[in-house]
């Protein structure tokens, strides 16, 4: 169903052409097709005019709209094509000024294909559509907040979440107590938390990019994790195919002769490994040892991405080789027992 309105007047054949340059009625009524472009339930303008050169020419102008209050809101506010008509009364015939509004009627079977295709739209698009946009938004807002947060850290983080929770606040206040604000301002709104969150995980990127770990792998290089199994502990870093400790590879790592020590161990590589340690010479008695079995000490087999620990009480001072025994040629270290 369409409503229109149209608007029917004459002018003076002779005048037809001046109405038509610049500042002239028609050329502003056809200006005031990009206006209604931007109304809400707009749908065409068409201006018409008699095929007579002489005496008066007919001129009629429709808008359509896709219902009533669309229509009344247009024609109940400035500018609408009505006002510009009027305001070139000078050139219009006296009394041949007409403002009717009309509802189109459609037959049965073109409204009824008309409905059935929108509905075939509507079940197909928005039930996709919708949700997937939604989600979209919902993990770049996520991971764009979670990278400023981590950047931040401490306090900053807990006082810009909270200017978030006012801020929304704010906005939903707004909206709820203005429920007809046009929709220019929910899209700026929601263009300027766009370009804010864009801009704020950028910065977020580039500041993480400039301080990376000393090794590159973005475990402390100290030897002493922060967190996780093996905090406070010495700790060896498992790569393809090397052992880093302190930011040493093939490293000698000191350890007290008679005391307990427990070595925490990260494979960051993407091939199982292990940690053998047997003896001050380089024969190792088993090729594949296992924890609890005659080598010095041996951990567990780690599959790429876990950790694990390895506890040593060595007795005797001397230089003890330990290997991967997967990869036993490239990764070797020894532990320095004093």
């Amino acid at each position: 169903m369409e409503y229109i309105q149209t608007i029917l007047f004459q002018i003076s054949a002779s005048q037809v052409e001046q109405a038509s340059q610049a500042g002239g009625l028609l050329a502003e009524l056809d200006e005031h097709r990009q206006f209604l472009k931007n109304q809400p339930g707009f749908r065409d303008i068409r201006i018409t005019r008699s095929i007579n050169n002489e005496g008066n020419v007919l001129i009629v102008v429709e808008t359509r709209w896709a219902d009533d209050a669309s229509l009344v809101r247009y024609e109940t506010n400035e500018p609408n094509a009505a006002a510009i008509v009027r305001g070139h009364q000078h050139i219009i015939v006296r009394d041949s000024l007409q403002v009717l509004d009309m509802e189109a009627l459609r037959t049965e079977a073109s409204f009824k294909a008309m409905e059935e295709d929108l509905h075939a739209r509507e079940r197909v698009v928005l039930p996709i559509a919708i949700p997937l946009g939604v989600l979209a938004f919902a993990l770049l807002v996520i991971y764009g907040l979670s990278r400023v947060y981590l950047e931040i850290g401490g306090d900053g983080a807990v006082a810009l979440a909270a200017g978030l929770a006012i801020g929304i606040l704010l906005f939903a206040f707004y909206f709820a107590s203005n429920p007809k604000a046009p929709g220019w301002q929910i899209g700026a709104i929601v263009a300027v938390l766009a370009i804010t969150l864009a801009g704020g995980t950028t910065w977020a990127l580039v500041e993480e990019d400039e301080y990376p770990a000393e090794d590159g792998s973005g475990e402390p290089t100290n030897g002493e994790p922060t967190d996780g199994p093996g905090a406070g502990e010495p700790t060896i870093v498992i790569g393809d195919n090397f052992f880093e400790y302190d930011g040493e590879k093939a490293p000698a790592i000191p350890v007290t002769a008679g005391e307990a020590v427990t070595l925490a161990l990260h494979n960051e590589g993407a091939a199982l490994h292990n940690m053998h340690v047997d003896g001050t010479s380089d024969e190792y008695e088993e090729p594949l040892c296992e924890p609890g079995g005659p080598a010095t000490a041996c951990s567990e087999q780690l599959t790429a991405g876990t950790e694990g620990t390895l506890e040593i009480n060595i007795a005797e001072p001397g230089t003890y080789n330990f290997r991967c025994d997967f990869h036993p040629v490239e990764m070797t270290g020894t532990l320095v027992v004093e």
